[in-house]
């Protein structure tokens, strides 16, 4: 019996391609195993399916052949970019409200960090009476003397003319809360609103008609309103134990809008203090409440 030897073997194993020419040019051959021939041809499938790929993603065959695949893809592209659209515009309007915020506590002298509410047991207790331990920062104008005398009310109708919706002017002020007043302006302390004493709890009424553009924590003054009346003047309620009206809201003169209390840093017993602002400049509100202690 004839043995073939390795060398037969492994040439037996592998198949001859012969390639044929014309006259001029001779035949050529080449010989490649049957793992070779597999390679050859995985390689060519995986080759012709890539350039099969690329042809359909990019020329507009691939809509003809596959149209609800690159509409799909197209949709929701779009959605994308709507998205980025969408997320850009609330980027803009938080950094606007941001910047809104920060000049409202500016104006309000509170120069301590936002944060949560501070315990009962970390702000200073003292009888009905107490009033601010420090003054805030300097605002931007105030009036020259905290000891202005009263003016009639004729007369401050008549000097600052403002007007309401109805055409009505917003004074006389009503009194925000019922109590006494304890403290006044004082501008050499730094002191820009009067003091009322009241028992805590005690409703804060809208001293004239207008709309609530602050209402919030500050770290000095607590729970704090501020509170814009026709002709440009506002007004500013601090250490509320509780406000009861968010910004936006629209309040009529009388509406209760707080609860007196003693929030803040500078509190140190119940009472509200109230502020008088007109086109940036301080007044005394004692001038121009209809009614006072």
């Amino acid at each position: 019996m004839q043995h073939k030897s390795p060398h037969e073997k492994s040439a037996s194993a592998k198949l001859t391609f012969l390639v044929l020419s014309d006259t001029e040019k001779p035949s050529r051959s080449f010989k490649a195993s049957k793992f070779q021939l597999a390679i050859i041809v995985l390689f060519g499938i995986v080759a012709i399916g890539g350039i099969s790929v690329l042809i359909l993603i990019n020329t507009p065959l691939g809509e003809l052949i596959l149209p609800s695949y690159f509409s799909t893809q197209a949709e929701q592209i779009q959605k994308i970019r709507v998205l980025e659209t969408q997320v850009d515009d609330v980027q803009q309007q938080l950094t606007y409200l941001a910047a809104y915020n920060l000049k409202l506590r500016e104006a309000l002298g509170d120069t301590g960090e936002f944060g949560a509410t501070p315990s009962s047991a970390a702000q200073p207790q003292a009888g009905a009476g107490s009033v601010e331990q420090s003054p805030p920062s300097l605002p931007l104008q105030s009036e020259p003397s905290a000891s202005v005398p009263a003016q009639p009310m004729a007369e401050v109708n008549a000097s600052f003319a403002p007007s309401s919706a109805s055409g009505s002017s917003i004074f006389p002020l009503t009194m925000p809360v019922q109590g006494f007043i304890t403290r006044g302006v004082n501008y050499a302390t730094q002191h820009y609103g009067i003091d009322i004493s009241a028992q805590e709890g005690e409703p804060i009424v809208a001293p004239a008609p207008g709309e609530v553009v602050f209402s919030d924590w500050t770290l000095t003054g607590g729970n704090t309103l501020i509170i814009a009346h026709p002709g440009n003047f506002m007004t500013v309620y601090k250490h509320c134990e509780r406000i009861l009206v968010p910004v936006g809201t629209k309040v009529s003169r009388g509406e209760a809008i707080g609860l007196v209390g003693s929030t803040g840093t500078t509190s140190t017993g119940p009472h509200l203090h109230f502020e008088l602002w007109h086109d940036g400049k301080n007044l005394n509100p004692e001038n121009y409440l209809l009614t006072k202690n």
